[in-house]
């Protein structure tokens, strides 16, 4: 016998479950992404090499800031150009908007629920007004500091390979700081909420993956790290990684050295808890969760742990850029072709294309992006790889599921497959992503 649940709710996108039934047991459960391929990296194939972090953004309206910077980082790998302070200083502020309405939006509005009884955020208003308040929020404000830098609250217009077009006036950041003060009351008492929750015991010992950096917790570059030891460059770890074609799916599963792996906040907080700020490490510690841990359901308030470090690293940032590093920075042309009036009729920008190859990894809201391009020396895409964090936790969250039915085979089907939704909701998966 065989149930088909034909929408996993609550998560970006739209995936269904099959839960296979024998002897009136549970006999195996699959995910399915029931979205089609929409071929990205086929759409960028011969065009310029300027116009990849505008198309990649398109890939995800949840977290497209974080396509857009990683896109340009790779082709900046490959013309060979370094950025001034103020510029990397206001694509790390982005980066951390793009977490904090992403952690809000899931956290929040689609994990919440599950542990307070709700259907969904709407009925969880009724009952919970103030939570749903502070969350709206949250997630407007990551939403307005994407648009106060990127001049649009989705897909950015002002970010451009070599720095941006143009920079945001002082006032306006320190507006940012202003409400981003405002907000940390809420956060935190949201991100202590969500640690107190009851999760599910549930336990399987996997391999994690995420940026790592001695300095910081890592989020705009770094090395890629594992709990088990391994650490290498992004590039080596592109070379390394192998992709899986999914029966029926048009997602590819990640695997590394021949397995599945986990990839978000969880694998961060793992890796690199010990470098959150203050408050949020006090949020993990007070939490009475031993991290590392190998609870998939500890994501969501991994997460909300991000959040609050997110906030404080944002006004850390803003108040070095007010202090008087803002006005030394440049806007940049950087690599479009522009019509200039006057006597020189159409002038180029002073980028030269060269032929080469980059790789540039950055941490988006659900785990490790990657963006890998290889341009000729005209300046065309000749191949292209962009590796979503839900194509390499597919493999993992299979694994999850297969263990998640194992330990609980007893259960009423009913219950079994809400717990397995609860277990995907977990990884906060991003099907639009995935099927890139």
């Amino acid at each position: 016998m065989k149930i088909i649940l034909e929408h996993v709710t609550r998560i970006e996108g739209h995936a269904s479950l099959s839960v296979m039934l024998a002897d009136g047991r549970v006999h195996s459960a699959r995910l399915k992404y029931e979205e089609g391929a929409r071929l990205f990296e086929g759409i960028l194939r011969g065009r310029k090499y300027f116009d990849a972090p505008t198309i990649t953004s398109r890939i995800c309206g949840v977290c497209p800031s974080v396509h857009n910077i990683t896109a340009i980082r790779a082709m900046e790998g490959i013309l060979g150009i370094q950025v001034d302070p103020v510029t990397e200083k206001l694509r790390r502020l982005m980066i951390l908007a793009q977490w904090i309405q992403s952690h809000s939006l899931h956290a929040f509005f689609l994990a919440l629920p599950d542990y307070l009884g709700a259907e969904s955020a709407i009925t969880m208003a009724r009952d919970n007004p103030e939570e749903v308040a502070s969350a709206l929020i949250l997630k407007k404000l990551g939403n307005d500091m994407v648009y106060a830098i990127g001049g649009r609250a989705v897909h950015p217009i002002t970010t451009m390979i070599g720095g941006f077009s143009n920079l945001p006036p002082a006032s306006r950041l320190a507006n940012m700081r202003q409400r981003l003060q405002a907000a940390l009351p809420e956060a935190t008492r949201l991100a202590r909420l969500t640690g107190s929750l009851d999760v599910p015991d549930f336990s399987r010992q996997t391999t994690y993956l995420a940026l790592q950096r001695p300095d910081e917790y890592a989020y705009y570059d770094g090395d890629v790290c594992s709990t088990e030891g391994y650490c290498s460059t992004p590039d080596d770890f592109c070379s390394t990684l192998r992709e899986e074609i999914k029966p029926n799916m048009a997602a590819k599963a990640g695997l590394h050295e021949g397995k599945g792996f986990f990839t978000g906040a969880l694998a961060r907080v793992n890796l690199s808890s010990e470098l959150l700020d203050e408050t949020a490490g006090s949020i993990l510690a007070d939490s009475g969760h031993a991290f590392p841990s190998n609870n998939t359901f500890l994501n969501t308030f991994c997460q909300t742990v991000e959040l609050v470090h997110a906030l404080m690293l944002s006004i850390k940032l803003i108040n070095e850029l007010l202090a008087g590093e803002l006005e030394e920075g440049k806007t940049a042309v950087g690599a479009m072709e522009v019509n200039v009036a006057g006597e020189a009729g159409v002038k180029i920008a002073a980028i030269e294309p060269r032929a080469g190859t980059g790789v540039a990894a950055t941490e988006a809201p659900r785990g490790t992006l990657y963006h890998s391009y290889t341009i000729d020396g005209e300046g065309l895409i000749t191949d292209d790889n962009i590796i979503t964090p839900t194509a390499q936790n597919l493999t993992n969250i299979e694994d999850d599921i297969d263990r998640f039915v194992d330990e609980r085979r007893d259960w009423e089907p009913t219950d079994l497959i809400q717990g397995i939704e609860r277990l995907v909701r977990a990884y906060d998966p991003c099907v639009s992503c995935a099927t890139h």
